[in-house]
């Protein structure tokens, strides 16, 4: 990966390893793929994850891994990565049986309490990196009142353990909404997207943390089938 990729994983995964991220910027900015990949990068060094699937199910999940070039069914059969499947009891649907084999967790509710005992009980093991991938769909599920009980209880619990990283689509919850979950995180990354003549350009920078001075210029996305780099 490029030098600076490896700058923005040493801020997030290294230096400072009990903290919490806020990852937000437009739909298609690139967000979760960032963290996607950061989630395997761990996941080959030999850390335990957890990746809560709250936009899609733990299936979609793994094939839009596989179709990157990033076979997680390993990690999860050895207990290295932990899925938790926010997304079914969300949607009402019943997985299939393969969906929930060794590794991967069905919410048995959706009350903010269980979930948050829930994460208590993934990090009283060593875990090294927490992803939920939608903020936004627990701000709808929940309602802002419930959501708000959530993120209160959650964030405290990741931030006592180790490393925790949440996407945000920018602009469709209020915005005296988005500077309150901007307020309660250790580190905000935004993203954007340029629209060019030759076509669309991302870009990525850390905007705020709390812990450090940081470097928070802009700089390119770049992200191909199965690459992904920074300029």
């Amino acid at each position: 990966m490029h030098k600076r990729l490896d700058l923005v994983k040493k801020l997030i995964l290294e230096d400072y390893p009990n903290a919490t991220f806020l990852h937000i910027g437009p739909i298609g900015c690139g967000k979760n793929v960032l963290l996607m990949h950061l989630l395997y990068e761990r996941l080959k060094q030999g850390f335990r994850c957890a990746h809560i699937c709250v936009k899609r199910s733990p299936r979609t999940f793994i094939w839009l891994m596989e179709k990157r070039g990033m076979d997680v069914e390993p990690y999860i059969k050895d207990g290295s990565l932990t899925l938790i499947d926010y997304y079914s009891m969300k949607m009402g649907t019943h997985p299939t049986c393969e969906e929930h084999g060794i590794g991967i967790v069905k919410l048995k509710s959706l009350d903010p309490t269980e979930f948050s005992i829930l994460i208590g009980e993934l990090t009283i093991k060593p875990i090294d990196f927490v992803y939920v991938d939608s903020l936004y769909d627990i701000f709808i599920t929940y309602g802002y009142k419930h959501a708000v009980r959530l993120l209160n209880m959650l964030i405290p619990r990741i931030r006592e353990t180790c490393i925790g990283a949440f996407a945000l689509d920018e602009g469709i919850l209020k915005k005296r909404l988005e500077n309150y979950l901007r307020s309660v995180f250790d580190g905000i990354l935004e993203y954007k997207i340029v629209e060019r003549p030759e076509g669309i350009e991302r870009y990525v920078r850390v905007a705020h943390f709390d812990l450090a001075r940081i470097d928070s210029r802009w700089h390119k996305l770049v992200i191909g089938p199965r690459e992904l780099t920074i300029e």
